[in-house]
């Protein structure tokens, strides 16, 4: 069951820089492991009918136990039903899955519902509820996308109580077209961009397809969902690869805010950000910058030097804003400090004139509108 989550300062250094590797994902995957555990056992403690579920999985062995507790599925399920608005019974599915993983011939108490999900192997077959052998579960398994000489990904479409986001979740998934986007983006960060392709391998475990919008692509993360990427179909491997390193910051940032409060609470005031239409408070500020530093490292490999220009200038100035103002713990003072410096050392580096001035230009216009519309002085 849970464990106290540890983090070296050296850890916690690389991060704030904006990178860390396999070994700082391990870390803050562990983290989020610890936290799903803890909410399994309170919603044991508050609900008397779900103990036999806990006991399932105290005798599971651990390996099986993680590789459930790991998928995003059941971290938003325990945190939506520890705060009261999900269904207690679904322990019975996160039980059985776990037993399936084990190899483990049991009888565990599911749901009756009309569509059941196993996480990480599928939805049920029929419609079993009660007590239940697991040995006679049978599931459709959800599709995935195996990326060759990488990693594996689950593409899981929340079934159980619906999406975490308000984006809308593709019904119908062509698994192939997927397999060819995620591979090809896999290639380019696989060869060009190692660190971010080991972090990614390590904390994503699952892909969330959405309906393509009319231009540029959706993507999302949910905090409560770590380890799930959200996102539309992208046009090309380059695009699909930096929406990865941009999303994959986010998840990095929400694991770290589990274990250390780098934003004081909300004190209402709302900041510009350069990427976003509307005022942001400290914490949407914060991981829009730490998602644009990744974007930008991105762009600095690949030579997209428009883009290189103007996100670091803008990440830089995001991280600037903070440290100025009173929105920062200690802790999150020194780690936005470690973003800044990464960032001035890149804005330091020389991009074409012709870049940018595009970026500067570009700064200019969305600095212009963001005033006009909100009637700034």
């Amino acid at each position: 069951m849970p464990v106290r989550s540890r983090m070296s300062r050296p850890t916690f250094e690389a991060l704030a820089r904006g990178g860390g590797g396999a070994a700082a994902a391990r870390a803050l995957v562990g983290a989020r492991r610890s936290r799903t555990l803890l909410l399994l056992r309170h919603i044991a403690d508050r609900w008397p009918e779900t103990r036999s579920c806990l006991e399932v999985v105290k005798r599971l062995p651990a390996a099986a136990v993680r590789r459930v507790v790991d998928h995003p599925v059941v971290g938003e399920w325990a945190t939506r039903t520890a705060l009261g608005s999900g269904p207690p019974a679904g322990f019975g599915l996160v039980a059985a899955a776990a037993a399936v993983h084990a190899g483990a011939s049991m009888t565990v108490e599911l749901p009756d519902v009309e569509q059941a999900l196993l996480p990480t192997l599928g939805r049920l077959v029929g419609r079993p509820h009660g007590k239940v052998a697991v040995d006679d579960l049978r599931w459709q398994p959800t599709p995935r996308v195996e990326v060759p000489g990488g990693p594996t990904f689950l593409l899981e479409g929340w079934i159980d109580g619906g999406p975490p986001t308000r984006l809308p979740v593709s019904e119908d998934i062509d698994v192939a077209r997927w397999q060819e986007a995620i591979a090809g983006a896999w290639a380019i960060l696989a060869s060009d961009h190692e660190d971010v392709a080991a972090e990614f391998a390590t904390a994503i475990t699952a892909l969330t397809p959405l309906d393509s919008p009319r231009s540029g692509i959706n993507s999302a993360t949910h905090a409560d969902a770590f380890g799930c990427i959200f996102l539309s179909l992208p046009e090309d491997p380059e695009t699909t690869a930096m929406t990865l390193a941009h999303e994959l910051q986010h998840t990095k940032l929400v694991a770290l805010m589990d274990l250390f409060p780098l934003v004081t609470p909300d004190s209402g005031e709302r900041f510009y950000a350069p990427w976003r239409e509307d005022p942001r408070p400290a914490i949407g500020l914060l991981h829009g910058a730490y998602a644009h530093l990744g974007v930008a490292g991105f762009c600095r490999k690949v030579g997209r030097d428009v883009e290189f220009a103007r996100w670091r200038s803008a990440a830089l100035e995001v991280s600037n804003t903070l440290l100025a103002s009173s929105a920062l713990t200690d802790l999150g003072r020194d780690f936005v400090h470690g973003m800044a410096s990464t960032l001035s050392s890149w804005c330091a580096e020389p991009v074409s004139e012709a870049a940018r001035a595009q970026a500067d230009l570009l700064a200019e216009e969305h600095r212009s509108r963001w005033l006009t519309f909100h009637h700034k002085p």
